[in-house]
């Protein structure tokens, strides 16, 4: 068998899902600049990573009436730290720019909504977004918004509600543009109402499998399946109290492996995916509540990747299969969708 090293580094590694917009954008207020190549760089280097999915996201206490502000604020963030990188990595808006990337050795970055409250109930302003260089719409956090209705991490007898009437205009538009919507977060009437204007594939760029982890926020099966059989990929979420629930405390890289086996027995190994959600370094007041006191980041870097390759190698996942998993299957979304 060959090295876990020399298979990560064949392979595409693709992270779908990462807070690095809301971290560049408070360090930027807090005076510090570079923090892409001070802060993260290195690491991605070490886990092989070649593209990093990176969320927009507006904290409550800041909503309504600044969701929009602070999303342009974080993107502008991005763009400063762009700017003065020297080319070591680059935004990427397809397919194609990424392949470039990876051929140039450069880090690719991409740009996602986690939450659609940004837009202010004026489902338009996505096409604003869209020429800033996002391609992924995540509709929800675990809350409710204007669009549609999220998950709740601990609250099992919550129903919400769906897509509303501007959420469906909001899909509808981002499937017009090609962009590739993100359903972590939706809860099950949301989710159903995406399935069902769907005709490309679908993302979940950060969830677990409800069965091993019972939460609200996390997938059933039946979502699993459906996810699959759009093409679509899940990228397993490496928050503790996500991917071990009822004890998050114990969590490990052997947890997100057992995840993606279950899912890939469910719905196949084309639909597994990595989206770590690291938040360790993300000093929210969202991730201080004392409802998220037992969560930490299972792989707490990037240069730990390699534990997760192992855990699912040891499990019985093939090299081929692992090579997908760490970002084969999400480059072949981003073809489908991006171009």
């Amino acid at each position: 068998m060959k090295k876990i090293s020399e298979i990560m580094d064949n392979a595409i590694v693709i992270d779908t899902h990462l807070d690095l917009l809301p971290d560049i954008e408070q360090k930027h207020r807090d005076g510090r600049s570079n923090v892409i190549l001070e802060d993260y760089l290195d690491s991605f280097k070490k886990g092989h990573v070649d593209v990093v999915v990176s969320s927009i996201f507006v904290d409550s206490e800041l909503l309504p009436e600044l969701g929009l502000k602070r999303a342009m604020e974080q993107i502008a963030a991005f763009y400063r730290e762009l700017d003065a990188c020297g080319g070591k990595f680059v935004l990427a808006t397809s397919a194609k720019e990424i392949l470039d990337a990876r051929r140039q050795g450069r880090l690719a970055v991409m740009l996602a909504f986690e939450g659609a409250e940004p837009l202010s109930a004026a489902p338009s302003l996505l096409r604003t977004f869209y020429a800033l260089g996002v391609r992924i719409l995540g509709l929800c956090w675990s809350r409710s918004n204007w669009a549609a209705d999220g998950s709740r991490f601990f609250d099992f007898d919550y129903q919400g509600y769906g897509l509303t009437e501007g959420g469906r205009e909001l899909v509808a538009l981002a499937q017009e543009l090609g962009m590739i919507v993100d359903v972590s977060h939706c809860n099950e009437k949301t989710f159903w109402d995406v399935v069902e204007m769907s005709s490309q594939p679908i993302l979940a760029t950060h969830s677990c499998a409800r069965a091993l982890s019972d939460t609200p926020r996390n997938l059933s099966d039946e979502q699993i399946r459906a996810i699959g059989r759009l093409g679509g990929v899940i990228g397993v979420n490496g928050a503790s109290l996500v991917a071990r629930f009822k004890d998050p405390r114990n969590a490990s890289p052997a947890d997100l492996a057992a995840h993606m086996m279950y899912e890939k027995n469910l719905a196949g190994a084309g639909v597994l995916g990595i989206g770590l959600d690291q938040c360790d370094r993300l000093n929210s007041p969202t991730m201080q509540l004392e409802a998220f006191r037992d969560v930490f980041d299972i792989i707490p870097t990037h240069d730990g990747l390699e534990k997760l390759a192992a855990a699912l190698l040891d499990q019985g996942l093939s090299e081929d299969e692992l090579a997908g998993a760490l970002g084969g299957n999400t480059l072949r979304v981003f073809e489908k969708v991006l171009g």
